[in-house]
This record gives C-alpha cells, structure tokens and sequence, in this order.
C-alpha cells in the first residue's frame, strides 16, 4: 500500500489551481475594464471558458504542453530546448520532464550524486552507455536519454505515471516486487514532489494561455 494518498494531493492541488485561475481571472477582466478596450465578447470571462483540471495537468495530450509556452522553470533556454525536443520524439509530457530534473538535479547539468548519478536526470553511468550517451554532463544527450528511459518506465508499467516515477528513483524490479511504489523513504517521498512540480508547471502555462487568449 503507497505511503501517500494521490488523490488526496490532487485535490489540494485543484484547489491551488481553481483559487489562481480565479485570481487570474479578476486580474485580467479588471485589465480590460481599465484598459476600456472594446470586444464583442462580454466583459466578463466566463467559467465554462475554463479547462478542466485534467486538461489544465496537459495529461490527456502530452504535447500539448509545447503550445502553451515555456513555464518559469528557471531551468537555462538550452535545457528548456532539449525538454521540448525529447517531449516531441518520445511522447512524454514535457512538464513531467522538468520536473523530473527538477527533482533530480535541480537543473544543473553538472550535478554528481553520491551514488554516481550524472547530469541533469541523474543518469547511472551503465544506464547512459545502454541509451548511448558519450557524455552525460551534455545537455541534450542527457535529457534525450532520460526521457527514453522515462518512456520506457512508463511503457513498461501501462502509463502509470507513479509507478514510472517510483521505478525512476528506485528501478522497476523493486517496484515490481513490492507490486506498486516501494515503502523506501526517498521513494514515497520522490513521487509526489514530482508530481506536484508538473501540477506547478502545469498550472503556470495554463495562466499563460489565458492571458493570451484574453489579450
């Protein structure tokens, strides 16, 4: 049985998300109202306007993340670069990928855990030679790599984006034996940070995108 309750994190994240969709909304209608800018579209913007919170997470279409911008990751353009790039070619959500390396490195491309694990997803060094990396400190090889592997956890695991997570921080034999997320301290902790850091992400071009539908 998994240490935390995933629902019970969505729902607190639907409730971050419904209370800055609502204060977004008030921000731009009181924009336009000032602005006194004329639309044939009614002053006000209407919920039913609004995206569920499933499509606003970007979980049914993983690329529709790349038509809604670039969230504040503070990640460097080359990173962001290589995360649409492998979002494109392995069909992975790319907000699953930043925060991925969000967790796993901070977005440093030069980070080295204690274990030995390399660049910006933390590739182990046997792992990288088996996806054909040269240099896992390179950028682009790296986060294409990565994100394979990631596809292949979630290939492996029916597109289950815990378990795939849990196998990324904690290799799918162990979660194949234990028969979900592993009870190891750093796994049930892994797993929801990093689905919170994709909700944030998630939440973040959602914002955007209705400020460039309102302009």
């Amino acid at each position: 049985m998994n240490g935390f309750n995933s629902s019970a994190i969505s729902h607190m994240m639907r409730n971050r998300i419904d209370s800055a969709i609502n204060q977004r909304l008030d921000r731009t209608n009181n924009a336009r109202d000032m602005r006194n800018i004329s639309s044939s579209r009614p002053a006000e913007t209407s919920r039913a306007e609004q995206v569920s919170f499933e499509e606003a997470l970007q979980v049914a279409n993983p690329l529709n993340s790349i038509s809604l911008g670039v969230p504040n990751t503070n990640f460097n353009p080359a990173i962001d670069a290589a995360v649409t790039a492998a979002s494109i070619q392995h069909g992975v959500d790319a907000n699953l990928i930043r925060a991925v390396i969000r967790a796993e490195s901070s977005g440093n491309p030069l980070a080295v855990s204690h274990a030995g694990a390399q660049g910006l997803m933390q590739l182990m060094p046997a792992t990288a030679r088996n996806l054909g990396v040269t240099d896992p400190f390179d950028i682009t090889q790296n986060v294409n790599a990565g994100t394979a592997y990631l596809r292949s956890l979630l290939d492996r695991f029916s597109g289950d984006v815990e378990l795939a997570l849990a196998a990324y921080n904690a290799g799918w034999p162990r979660v194949q034996q234990h028969g979900g997320i592993p009870p190891f301290a750093e796994t049930q902790t892994y797993v929801p940070r990093v689905l919170g850091f994709r909700e944030e992400y998630a939440l973040q071009q959602y914002a955007q995108n209705i400020d460039l539908r309102r302009r």
